[in-house]
């Protein structure tokens, strides 16, 4: 059985991420572990009533993420994970001994994590497989 850890905020319910996902396990029988860094919209991270608003929407979209993978059989767990998108992915390994990381991005011009290099930062820190998938969702907020 193939372990994936699915690392997504605001693609987490993109149809690139779920078909990426399908894939995976028409592929190999696998788990998935899908973390949503809790990130919020404005830049004034330290603002409380930001951060519980970001966490109450990557709540959100990990249950209806969650929901479309148990409707279609596969077997899946997830939580929200830290503001920091390298954070939550550490966490979330800490908890999921990954065989793969997936990991869901805005298209370059509008994706953060791109920007800080996230996935090359997850490639060489954790020794695992990763996997990059640029998906396109039309939310206000951009990530």
């Amino acid at each position: 059985m193939t372990r994936v850890l699915v690392v997504a905020n605001e693609t987490v319910e993109a149809d690139e991420l779920l078909a990426e996902l399908r894939r995976i396990e028409d592929e190999h029988s696998s788990t998935f572990f899908v973390v949503a860094p809790a990130v919020a919209a404005e830049h004034n991270l330290g603002d409380s009533w930001n951060q519980a608003g970001a966490i109450d929407a990557a709540q959100g979209r990990l249950d209806r993420t969650l929901g479309v993978l148990r409707g279609e059989g596969l077997e899946c767990d997830g939580e929200v994970g830290d503001m920091v998108p390298f954070a939550a992915v550490r966490d979330a390994l800490d908890r999921f001994e990954a065989d793969l990381i997936v990991i869901s991005t805005h298209p370059g011009p509008r994706s953060r994590w791109l920007r800080k290099d996230l996935v090359e930062h997850v490639r060489k820190a954790f020794g695992i497989p990763v996997v990059h998938i640029v998906s396109h969702v039309h939310e206000k907020t951009e990530h």
